[in-house]
């Protein structure tokens, strides 16, 4: 299956870079580009065919990557969002995070790198990478309260059998097998999760799943 992206970063030469690297990949396709967030808004809105993934920059002038992401997600819910940027702070992270973002590239990330996030985001609905679970753990670490215990058990056993699973990046398909579900209950469940979590997406539930300590960093991976 192709998959059709676009990219909005305002440094003109690395974003040229971005979109031949990106369309030099199998069975990718780079739909457009934008030097900033109300360009990349305005292309998107035009198209005929949207964008399946949007590789974002976090400073743009005029509407900053943060800004355009929260619009983005009003507007187009189904397009997933990869942040592109330089910074590593906590706080960028979790911002753009909470606001639907679907994963992190640093700006001087592999070609490798580029592509696996790209292709890992359009199948499982988010890419991170260890040293950006670790930011996301230490923050929302640092900013968590404490639980009640009602906010403790609001996950059945099965949700949160389900939320390990999708946080070790299987597939809907691939947690139906796994635990000799239909894929119809396995999105249920997903649903239930993301309802009760009050997450925008997979992404979210990573993240409050390192909230809640209902997974380690090495499960990731494993």
């Amino acid at each position: 299956m192709n998959i059709n992206v676009a990219i909005a970063d305002d440094q003109k030469l690395f974003r040229k870079g971005m979109a031949a690297l990106i369309g030099s990949f199998a069975q990718m396709s780079m739909l457009f580009e934008a030097e900033n967030g109300r360009e990349l808004l305005e292309l998107c809105e035009q198209a005929t065919v949207k964008p399946d993934i949007i590789v974002l920059d976090l400073s743009m002038p005029e509407l900053n990557g943060l800004e355009t992401l929260k619009i983005l997600k009003e507007k187009y819910p189904s397009i997933r969002v990869i942040i592109l940027t330089v910074h590593e702070a906590e706080n960028f992270i979790l911002a753009t995070i909470q606001a639907g973002a679907n994963g992190y590239l640093a700006k001087n990330a592999e070609p490798e790198e580029v592509e696996q996030a790209i292709r890992e985001v359009f199948k499982n609905d988010f890419y991170f990478t260890m040293p950006m679970l670790e930011i996301m753990r230490k923050g929302v670490v640092r900013k968590a309260q404490v639980l009640s215990l009602e906010q403790e058990n609001k996950l059945t056993a099965r949700e949160t059998e389900v939320l390990g699973l999708i946080c070790k990046q299987l597939s809907s398909s691939e947690i139906a097998e796994k635990l000799f579900l239909s894929n119809r209950t396995v999105e249920g469940h997903r649903n239930n999760l993301l309802l009760k979590t009050g997450s925008r997406n997979t992404a979210g539930l990573v993240l409050y799943a390192l909230k809640h300590h209902l997974i380690d960093l090495e499960d990731f991976f494993s």
